[in-house]
Protein backbone atom coordinates (compact mmCIF):
# COMPACT_ATOMS: atom_id res chain seq x y z
CA UNK A 1 0.00 0.00 0.00
CA UNK A 2 1.26 3.50 -0.90
CA UNK A 3 3.06 5.45 2.14
CA UNK A 4 2.41 3.08 4.36
CA UNK A 5 3.23 -0.76 4.19
CA UNK A 6 5.99 -0.30 3.16
CA UNK A 7 7.64 2.42 5.69
CA UNK A 8 8.85 0.39 8.46
CA UNK A 9 10.74 0.78 12.01
CA UNK A 10 13.72 -0.75 12.08
CA UNK A 11 14.04 -4.10 12.85
CA UNK A 12 10.90 -4.44 10.95
CA UNK A 13 8.39 -2.96 12.78
CA UNK A 14 5.76 -1.04 11.28
CA UNK A 15 6.06 2.71 11.19
CA UNK A 16 3.28 4.72 12.20
CA UNK A 17 2.30 7.60 9.78
CA UNK A 18 4.02 11.16 9.97
CA UNK A 19 7.67 10.09 11.10
CA UNK A 20 9.91 11.76 8.83
CA UNK A 21 12.74 9.55 7.67
CA UNK A 22 14.99 12.79 7.04
CA UNK A 23 15.16 13.66 10.83
CA UNK A 24 16.43 10.32 11.42
CA UNK A 25 18.92 10.14 9.40
CA UNK A 26 19.88 13.51 10.49
CA UNK A 27 19.98 12.34 13.95
CA UNK A 28 22.33 9.88 13.17
CA UNK A 29 24.91 11.71 11.00
CA UNK A 30 25.30 14.21 13.89
CA UNK A 31 25.95 11.43 16.14
CA UNK A 32 23.69 11.74 18.72
CA UNK A 33 19.99 9.79 19.39
CA UNK A 34 17.44 12.40 19.78
CA UNK A 35 15.25 12.60 23.09
CA UNK A 36 12.20 11.61 21.21
CA UNK A 37 13.90 8.47 19.71
CA UNK A 38 15.22 7.10 22.64
CA UNK A 39 11.38 7.50 24.32
CA UNK A 40 10.87 5.67 20.96
CA UNK A 41 13.04 2.86 21.39
CA UNK A 42 12.44 2.40 25.45
CA UNK A 43 8.50 2.21 24.11
CA UNK A 44 9.32 -0.18 21.48
CA UNK A 45 11.48 -2.52 23.65
CA UNK A 46 8.36 -3.00 26.67
CA UNK A 47 6.08 -3.94 23.36
CA UNK A 48 8.36 -6.82 22.60
CA UNK A 49 8.85 -7.53 25.49
CA UNK A 50 4.50 -7.58 26.45
CA UNK A 51 4.51 -9.29 22.66
CA UNK A 52 6.44 -12.12 23.65
CA UNK A 53 5.01 -13.48 26.00
CA UNK A 54 1.48 -12.76 24.78
CA UNK A 55 2.96 -15.16 22.06
CA UNK A 56 4.33 -17.46 24.27
CA UNK A 57 1.17 -18.40 25.63
CA UNK A 58 -0.58 -18.14 22.19
CA UNK A 59 1.66 -21.24 21.16
CA UNK A 60 1.06 -23.11 24.49
CA UNK A 61 0.33 -26.58 23.50
CA UNK A 62 -2.88 -27.05 24.99
CA UNK A 63 -4.12 -23.08 23.89
CA UNK A 64 -3.65 -24.56 19.94
CA UNK A 65 -5.36 -27.64 20.95
CA UNK A 66 -8.42 -25.66 22.62
CA UNK A 67 -8.39 -22.95 19.47
CA UNK A 68 -7.66 -25.43 16.81
CA UNK A 69 -10.72 -28.28 18.31
CA UNK A 70 -12.86 -24.78 18.68
CA UNK A 71 -11.94 -23.53 14.71
CA UNK A 72 -12.61 -27.32 13.99
CA UNK A 73 -16.26 -27.02 15.41
CA UNK A 74 -17.33 -23.93 13.77
CA UNK A 75 -18.43 -25.87 10.43
CA UNK A 76 -21.19 -27.27 12.33
CA UNK A 77 -22.00 -23.88 13.73
CA UNK A 78 -21.86 -22.18 10.51
CA UNK A 79 -23.86 -24.65 8.60
CA UNK A 80 -26.91 -24.28 11.26
CA UNK A 81 -26.31 -20.23 11.15
CA UNK A 82 -27.80 -20.56 7.78
CA UNK A 83 -30.82 -22.37 8.80
CA UNK A 84 -30.95 -19.35 11.41
CA UNK A 85 -30.62 -16.97 9.11
CA UNK A 86 -33.55 -18.05 6.93
CA UNK A 87 -35.79 -18.37 9.60
CA UNK A 88 -35.09 -14.97 11.18
CA UNK A 89 -35.21 -13.18 7.68
CA UNK A 90 -37.56 -9.85 9.61
CA UNK A 91 -40.56 -9.97 7.01
CA UNK A 92 -44.02 -10.49 8.58
CA UNK A 93 -45.56 -12.53 5.24
CA UNK A 94 -42.53 -14.82 6.12
CA UNK A 95 -42.55 -15.54 9.55
CA UNK A 96 -46.46 -16.14 9.12
CA UNK A 97 -45.92 -18.38 6.71
CA UNK A 98 -42.86 -20.43 8.87
CA UNK A 99 -45.71 -20.50 12.01
CA UNK A 100 -48.63 -21.91 10.22
CA UNK A 101 -47.08 -24.19 7.92
CA UNK A 102 -44.74 -25.65 10.60
CA UNK A 103 -41.63 -25.01 8.35
CA UNK A 104 -39.95 -23.07 11.23
CA UNK A 105 -40.15 -26.04 13.47
CA UNK A 106 -38.41 -28.21 10.64
CA UNK A 107 -36.06 -25.25 10.06
CA UNK A 108 -35.24 -25.28 13.98
CA UNK A 109 -34.16 -28.99 13.82
CA UNK A 110 -30.43 -28.69 12.42
CA UNK A 111 -29.98 -25.92 14.67
CA UNK A 112 -31.17 -27.89 17.74
CA UNK A 113 -29.03 -30.35 16.40
CA UNK A 114 -25.84 -28.25 16.92
CA UNK A 115 -26.85 -26.28 20.34
CA UNK A 116 -28.34 -29.61 22.06
CA UNK A 117 -24.91 -31.84 20.73
CA UNK A 118 -22.63 -28.95 21.15
CA UNK A 119 -20.55 -31.04 23.90
CA UNK A 120 -20.20 -33.97 21.81
CA UNK A 121 -18.33 -32.13 18.85
CA UNK A 122 -15.98 -30.37 20.88
CA UNK A 123 -15.15 -33.71 23.08
CA UNK A 124 -14.63 -35.40 19.86
CA UNK A 125 -12.20 -32.40 18.22
CA UNK A 126 -10.51 -32.17 21.68
CA UNK A 127 -9.12 -35.85 21.79
CA UNK A 128 -8.68 -35.43 18.28
CA UNK A 129 -6.27 -32.27 18.53
CA UNK A 130 -4.87 -33.90 21.73
CA UNK A 131 -3.34 -36.67 19.80
CA UNK A 132 -2.34 -35.07 16.92
CA UNK A 133 -0.38 -32.76 18.92
CA UNK A 134 1.59 -35.49 20.08
CA UNK A 135 2.07 -37.21 17.51
CA UNK A 136 -0.36 -40.23 17.97
CA UNK A 137 -2.79 -41.47 15.11
CA UNK A 138 -6.10 -38.99 16.08
CA UNK A 139 -8.72 -41.13 15.45
CA UNK A 140 -8.76 -43.52 18.35
CA UNK A 141 -8.02 -40.88 20.88
CA UNK A 142 -10.89 -39.16 20.01
CA UNK A 143 -13.28 -41.80 20.65
CA UNK A 144 -11.22 -42.62 23.68
CA UNK A 145 -12.11 -38.81 25.11
CA UNK A 146 -16.39 -39.50 23.23
CA UNK A 147 -15.96 -42.68 25.76
CA UNK A 148 -14.79 -40.98 29.29
CA UNK A 149 -17.36 -38.15 28.24
CA UNK A 150 -20.16 -41.25 27.92
CA UNK A 151 -18.93 -42.81 31.32
CA UNK A 152 -19.25 -40.00 33.54
CA UNK A 153 -22.95 -38.62 31.76
CA UNK A 154 -25.81 -39.85 33.97
CA UNK A 155 -28.57 -41.82 31.46
CA UNK A 156 -31.69 -40.46 33.36
CA UNK A 157 -33.26 -37.17 33.31
CA UNK A 158 -36.03 -35.86 35.00
CA UNK A 159 -39.30 -35.83 32.36
CA UNK A 160 -43.02 -35.26 32.39
CA UNK A 161 -45.24 -37.10 30.75
CA UNK A 162 -49.26 -36.15 30.60
CA UNK A 163 -51.33 -39.38 31.06
CA UNK A 164 -54.67 -40.76 29.49
CA UNK A 165 -56.47 -38.08 32.12
CA UNK A 166 -54.74 -34.87 31.34
CA UNK A 167 -52.67 -35.04 34.44
CA UNK A 168 -48.79 -34.00 34.28
CA UNK A 169 -46.67 -36.44 36.00
CA UNK A 170 -43.07 -35.49 36.54
CA UNK A 171 -40.62 -38.78 37.29
CA UNK A 172 -37.32 -39.52 37.39
CA UNK A 173 -36.39 -41.70 34.28
CA UNK A 174 -33.75 -44.05 33.03
CA UNK A 175 -31.71 -45.16 30.23
CA UNK A 176 -32.58 -41.70 28.76
CA UNK A 177 -29.50 -38.80 27.96
CA UNK A 178 -30.73 -35.15 28.73
CA UNK A 179 -29.83 -32.94 26.09
CA UNK A 180 -28.79 -30.18 28.52
CA UNK A 181 -25.69 -31.91 29.29
CA UNK A 182 -24.90 -33.31 25.86
CA UNK A 183 -24.94 -28.92 24.59
CA UNK A 184 -24.53 -25.99 26.48
CA UNK A 185 -24.02 -27.17 29.55
CA UNK A 186 -21.78 -30.30 28.95
CA UNK A 187 -19.21 -27.86 27.12
CA UNK A 188 -16.85 -27.64 29.89
CA UNK A 189 -16.85 -31.30 31.05
CA UNK A 190 -16.63 -32.31 27.42
CA UNK A 191 -12.90 -29.51 26.91
CA UNK A 192 -12.16 -31.79 30.44
CA UNK A 193 -12.69 -35.32 29.23
CA UNK A 194 -11.53 -34.49 25.84
CA UNK A 195 -8.15 -33.50 27.19
CA UNK A 196 -7.34 -35.33 29.49
CA UNK A 197 -8.95 -39.05 28.28
CA UNK A 198 -7.26 -38.34 25.28
CA UNK A 199 -4.08 -36.87 27.42
CA UNK A 200 -4.32 -40.11 29.22
CA UNK A 201 -4.05 -42.37 26.35
CA UNK A 202 -1.43 -41.03 24.53
CA UNK A 203 0.66 -41.04 27.81
CA UNK A 204 0.16 -44.91 27.72
CA UNK A 205 0.60 -45.64 24.18
CA UNK A 206 4.07 -43.95 24.99
CA UNK A 207 5.36 -45.95 27.62
CA UNK A 208 4.13 -48.98 25.43
CA UNK A 209 1.74 -49.96 28.06
CA UNK A 210 -0.52 -51.29 25.03
CA UNK A 211 -0.25 -55.07 23.32
CA UNK A 212 2.61 -55.49 20.90
CA UNK A 213 1.58 -57.39 17.86
CA UNK A 214 3.65 -59.04 15.66
CA UNK A 215 5.16 -57.05 12.12
CA UNK A 216 3.08 -59.44 10.32
CA UNK A 217 0.06 -58.18 11.04
CA UNK A 218 -1.79 -55.31 9.23
CA UNK A 219 -1.39 -52.05 11.25
CA UNK A 220 -5.21 -51.83 11.19
CA UNK A 221 -5.75 -54.91 12.66
CA UNK A 222 -2.42 -53.92 14.62
CA UNK A 223 -3.67 -50.60 16.00
CA UNK A 224 -7.45 -51.49 17.19
CA UNK A 225 -5.51 -54.26 19.58
CA UNK A 226 -2.72 -51.54 20.74
CA UNK A 227 -5.68 -49.39 21.19
CA UNK A 228 -7.65 -52.08 24.04
CA UNK A 229 -5.09 -51.33 27.21
CA UNK A 230 -4.76 -47.85 27.08
CA UNK A 231 -8.47 -47.44 26.36
CA UNK A 232 -9.71 -49.79 28.94
CA UNK A 233 -7.41 -48.35 31.99
CA UNK A 234 -8.70 -44.82 31.06
CA UNK A 235 -11.98 -45.87 31.13
CA UNK A 236 -11.56 -47.18 34.34
CA UNK A 237 -10.34 -43.88 35.67
CA UNK A 238 -13.25 -42.24 34.67
CA UNK A 239 -15.31 -44.82 35.69
CA UNK A 240 -13.78 -44.22 39.93
CA UNK A 241 -14.63 -40.43 38.51
CA UNK A 242 -17.83 -40.95 38.46
CA UNK A 243 -18.74 -43.26 41.29
CA UNK A 244 -16.98 -40.38 43.13
CA UNK A 245 -19.22 -38.11 42.13
CA UNK A 246 -21.98 -40.28 42.81
CA UNK A 247 -21.46 -39.65 46.63
CA UNK A 248 -21.30 -36.03 46.56
CA UNK A 249 -24.58 -33.80 46.89
CA UNK A 250 -23.80 -32.66 43.16
CA UNK A 251 -24.09 -36.22 41.97
CA UNK A 252 -22.25 -35.95 38.73
CA UNK A 253 -19.13 -34.29 37.33
CA UNK A 254 -21.74 -32.26 34.78
CA UNK A 255 -23.55 -30.93 37.79
CA UNK A 256 -20.41 -30.25 40.00
CA UNK A 257 -18.94 -28.25 37.31
CA UNK A 258 -21.90 -26.59 35.68
CA UNK A 259 -22.57 -25.56 39.55
CA UNK A 260 -18.85 -24.63 40.23
CA UNK A 261 -17.36 -22.98 37.65
CA UNK A 262 -18.83 -22.40 34.14
CA UNK A 263 -22.28 -20.98 35.43
CA UNK A 264 -20.13 -18.72 37.89
CA UNK A 265 -17.83 -17.95 34.57
CA UNK A 266 -21.16 -17.46 32.27
CA UNK A 267 -22.24 -14.84 34.80
CA UNK A 268 -19.45 -12.73 35.05
CA UNK A 269 -19.42 -12.46 31.09
CA UNK A 270 -23.09 -12.13 30.83
CA UNK A 271 -23.42 -8.62 31.69
CA UNK A 272 -21.74 -5.24 29.36
CA UNK A 273 -18.76 -5.24 31.24
CA UNK A 274 -18.05 -8.75 30.79
CA UNK A 275 -18.84 -8.32 27.21
CA UNK A 276 -16.84 -5.48 26.68
CA UNK A 277 -13.75 -6.66 28.27
CA UNK A 278 -13.97 -9.35 26.26
CA UNK A 279 -14.14 -7.64 23.34
CA UNK A 280 -11.66 -4.51 24.20
CA UNK A 281 -8.78 -7.31 25.03
CA UNK A 282 -9.37 -9.15 21.57
CA UNK A 283 -8.18 -5.21 19.89
CA UNK A 284 -5.56 -4.35 22.30
CA UNK A 285 -4.04 -7.65 21.34
CA UNK A 286 -4.22 -6.79 17.81
CA UNK A 287 -2.06 -3.50 18.88
CA UNK A 288 0.92 -6.36 19.09
CA UNK A 289 0.58 -8.09 15.79
CA UNK A 290 -1.27 -11.20 17.07
CA UNK A 291 -4.95 -11.98 16.29
CA UNK A 292 -6.79 -11.00 19.53
CA UNK A 293 -9.79 -12.31 18.44
CA UNK A 294 -8.58 -15.28 17.55
CA UNK A 295 -7.30 -15.98 21.00
CA UNK A 296 -9.36 -14.66 22.83
CA UNK A 297 -12.11 -17.14 21.67
CA UNK A 298 -9.10 -19.93 22.33
CA UNK A 299 -9.25 -18.79 26.25
CA UNK A 300 -12.61 -17.99 26.72
CA UNK A 301 -14.27 -19.68 23.69
CA UNK A 302 -15.45 -22.50 25.94
CA UNK A 303 -17.84 -19.90 27.53
CA UNK A 304 -18.79 -18.01 24.24
CA UNK A 305 -19.87 -21.18 22.88
CA UNK A 306 -21.97 -22.17 26.06
CA UNK A 307 -23.94 -18.77 25.83
CA UNK A 308 -24.05 -19.00 22.01
CA UNK A 309 -25.55 -22.28 22.26
CA UNK A 310 -27.93 -21.71 25.09
CA UNK A 311 -29.52 -18.55 23.01
CA UNK A 312 -29.47 -20.90 19.59
CA UNK A 313 -31.32 -23.33 21.93
CA UNK A 314 -33.90 -20.67 22.94
CA UNK A 315 -34.13 -19.38 19.71
CA UNK A 316 -35.47 -22.41 18.38
CA UNK A 317 -37.88 -23.10 20.90
CA UNK A 318 -39.08 -19.41 20.57
CA UNK A 319 -38.00 -18.13 23.89
CA UNK A 320 -35.91 -15.00 24.57
CA UNK A 321 -31.96 -15.03 24.64
CA UNK A 322 -30.68 -16.33 28.35
CA UNK A 323 -27.48 -14.29 27.65
CA UNK A 324 -28.34 -10.93 26.02
CA UNK A 325 -24.45 -9.76 25.88
CA UNK A 326 -22.85 -12.45 24.44
CA UNK A 327 -25.45 -12.64 21.46
CA UNK A 328 -24.54 -9.04 20.60
CA UNK A 329 -21.30 -9.97 20.28
CA UNK A 330 -20.20 -10.87 16.57
CA UNK A 331 -21.41 -7.84 14.75
CA UNK A 332 -20.36 -5.57 17.02
CA UNK A 333 -16.72 -7.37 17.07
CA UNK A 334 -15.56 -5.07 14.05
CA UNK A 335 -18.02 -2.15 13.66
CA UNK A 336 -15.36 0.46 14.74
CA UNK A 337 -13.23 -0.75 11.81
CA UNK A 338 -15.99 -0.05 9.52
CA UNK A 339 -16.25 3.75 11.22
CA UNK A 340 -12.46 3.79 10.29
CA UNK A 341 -12.56 2.80 6.93
CA UNK A 342 -15.43 5.39 6.29
CA UNK A 343 -13.19 8.14 7.67
CA UNK A 344 -10.31 6.73 5.34
CA UNK A 345 -12.72 6.98 2.38
CA UNK A 346 -12.79 10.86 2.86
CA UNK A 347 -9.36 11.67 4.14
CA UNK A 348 -7.48 14.59 2.75
CA UNK A 349 -4.51 12.15 2.39
CA UNK A 350 -4.00 10.55 -0.66
CA UNK A 351 -2.59 7.16 0.61
CA UNK A 352 -5.70 6.48 3.31
CA UNK A 353 -8.08 7.66 0.41
CA UNK A 354 -7.03 4.75 -1.49
CA UNK A 355 -7.13 2.51 1.35
CA UNK A 356 -10.33 3.64 2.05
CA UNK A 357 -11.12 2.77 -1.67
CA UNK A 358 -9.69 -0.93 -1.49
CA UNK A 359 -10.86 -1.66 1.97
CA UNK A 360 -14.58 -0.70 1.83
CA UNK A 361 -16.17 -3.71 0.47
CA UNK A 362 -14.18 -6.07 3.18
CA UNK A 363 -14.94 -4.02 5.93
CA UNK A 364 -18.58 -3.95 5.42
CA UNK A 365 -18.53 -7.67 5.48
CA UNK A 366 -16.50 -7.72 8.75
CA UNK A 367 -13.16 -8.50 7.23
CA UNK A 368 -10.64 -5.90 8.93
CA UNK A 369 -7.30 -7.15 7.61
CA UNK A 370 -6.90 -4.71 4.85
CA UNK A 371 -7.20 -2.05 7.32
CA UNK A 372 -5.77 -3.89 10.23
CA UNK A 373 -2.06 -4.06 8.49
CA UNK A 374 -3.01 -1.26 5.63
CA UNK A 375 -3.09 1.77 7.86
CA UNK A 376 -1.33 0.34 9.72
CA UNK A 377 -3.32 -0.16 13.19
CA UNK A 378 -0.70 -2.41 14.60
CA UNK A 379 2.03 -0.88 16.55
CA UNK A 380 0.27 2.52 16.28
CA UNK A 381 0.03 4.28 19.46
CA UNK A 382 -2.22 7.19 17.55
CA UNK A 383 -4.97 4.39 16.87
CA UNK A 384 -4.61 2.12 19.52
CA UNK A 385 -7.16 3.59 22.30
CA UNK A 386 -10.05 4.08 19.68
CA UNK A 387 -9.54 0.61 18.92
CA UNK A 388 -9.53 -0.60 22.33
CA UNK A 389 -12.59 1.58 23.24
CA UNK A 390 -15.22 1.20 20.61
CA UNK A 391 -16.46 -2.13 21.02
CA UNK A 392 -16.50 -1.66 24.55
CA UNK A 393 -18.22 0.68 23.76
CA UNK A 394 -20.67 0.04 21.32
CA UNK A 395 -21.35 -2.77 23.64
CA UNK A 396 -22.65 -1.04 26.43
CA UNK A 397 -24.74 1.53 24.99
CA UNK A 398 -26.44 -1.72 22.75
CA UNK A 399 -27.10 -3.08 25.79
CA UNK A 400 -28.72 -0.27 27.60
CA UNK A 401 -30.96 0.60 24.53
CA UNK A 402 -32.44 -3.32 25.06
CA UNK A 403 -32.98 -3.29 28.46
CA UNK A 404 -34.55 -0.10 28.14
CA UNK A 405 -37.00 -1.18 25.36
CA UNK A 406 -35.92 1.48 22.93
CA UNK A 407 -34.45 -1.32 20.96
CA UNK A 408 -35.87 -4.55 20.49
CA UNK A 409 -34.09 -7.51 22.27
CA UNK A 410 -31.32 -10.00 20.51
CA UNK A 411 -33.57 -12.95 19.89
CA UNK A 412 -30.42 -15.45 20.14
CA UNK A 413 -29.64 -16.58 16.49
CA UNK A 414 -26.33 -17.33 15.62
CA UNK A 415 -25.65 -15.47 12.31
CA UNK A 416 -22.85 -15.97 10.14
CA UNK A 417 -19.70 -13.13 10.96
CA UNK A 418 -19.80 -11.63 7.44
CA UNK A 419 -23.16 -10.06 7.70
CA UNK A 420 -23.14 -6.08 7.67
CA UNK A 421 -23.67 -5.16 11.35
CA UNK A 422 -26.89 -3.29 10.78
CA UNK A 423 -28.21 -6.41 8.32
CA UNK A 424 -27.09 -8.05 11.42
CA UNK A 425 -29.00 -6.43 13.91
CA UNK A 426 -32.13 -6.49 11.75
CA UNK A 427 -31.96 -9.95 11.61
CA UNK A 428 -31.39 -11.03 15.54
CA UNK A 429 -33.33 -8.70 16.87
CA UNK A 430 -36.79 -9.49 13.95
CA UNK A 431 -37.20 -5.74 14.56
CA UNK A 432 -36.40 -2.15 11.71
CA UNK A 433 -35.56 -1.27 15.16
CA UNK A 434 -32.40 -3.65 15.08
CA UNK A 435 -31.70 -2.08 11.60
CA UNK A 436 -31.96 1.98 12.63
CA UNK A 437 -29.47 0.74 15.76
CA UNK A 438 -26.83 -1.09 13.80
CA UNK A 439 -26.41 2.41 11.58
CA UNK A 440 -26.28 4.31 14.94
CA UNK A 441 -23.36 2.18 15.81
CA UNK A 442 -21.51 2.25 12.69
CA UNK A 443 -21.93 6.27 13.16
CA UNK A 444 -20.92 6.09 17.21
CA UNK A 445 -17.93 4.30 15.90
CA UNK A 446 -17.14 7.00 13.09
CA UNK A 447 -17.23 9.56 16.24
CA UNK A 448 -14.71 7.91 18.21
CA UNK A 449 -12.25 7.51 15.46
CA UNK A 450 -12.89 10.84 14.11
CA UNK A 451 -10.52 12.62 16.42
CA UNK A 452 -8.05 10.43 16.31
CA UNK A 453 -7.44 10.20 12.34
CA UNK A 454 -7.58 13.37 11.91
CA UNK A 455 -4.18 13.10 14.41
CA UNK A 456 -2.39 10.53 11.75
CA UNK A 457 -4.12 11.95 9.01
CA UNK A 458 -2.51 15.20 9.72
CA UNK A 459 0.39 13.58 9.99
CA UNK A 460 0.21 11.71 6.70
CA UNK A 461 -0.41 14.91 5.14
CA UNK A 462 3.02 16.16 5.64
CA UNK A 463 4.46 13.02 4.92
CA UNK A 464 2.97 13.39 1.44
CA UNK A 465 4.08 16.94 0.97
CA UNK A 466 7.32 16.21 2.68
CA UNK A 467 7.98 13.54 -0.18
CA UNK A 468 6.18 15.40 -2.92
CA UNK A 469 9.23 18.39 -2.26
CA UNK A 470 11.87 15.89 -2.10
CA UNK A 471 10.80 14.42 -5.41
CA UNK A 472 10.19 17.89 -7.16
CA UNK A 473 14.17 18.96 -6.01
CA UNK A 474 15.14 15.62 -7.18
CA UNK A 475 13.62 16.61 -10.67
CA UNK A 476 14.89 19.85 -11.22
CA UNK A 477 18.38 18.34 -10.18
Amino acid sequence: MPGSAGRRYRHGRLRPPGRRQGLSRRSKADGGVSPSESIEEKTMSKLDKITEKVMKFAQLRYVKIIMNAFMGIAAFSIGASLFSLVKSIPIGPWQAFLTTSGFGNILSIPINMVSNLYAIMVVLCVGYETAKSFGQRPLPAAMVAFGSFMIVTPFEATVSLVNEAGETITGLAGNVLSLSVLGSQGIFVAMICGLIGARLYVFLLEKNIKIKMPDSIPPSVAGMFETMIPAGLVFILFMAVRMGFAQTVYGTMQSFIYTMLQKPLMGIGANPIGAALYLMSGKLLWMFGIHGDMLTYATLGSIRSAATQANMAAFAAGEAAPYLEWAMLTPITNVGILGLTILLLFSKAKQYKSLGQLSIATSIFNITEPVMFGFPIILNPIMALPCVLCPGICVMLTSLVMRMGLVAPMTGVALSNVIPTPIYFWMATNSISGLIWGLILVAVSVAIFFPFFKIAEKAAMKEEQAESETEAITVSK
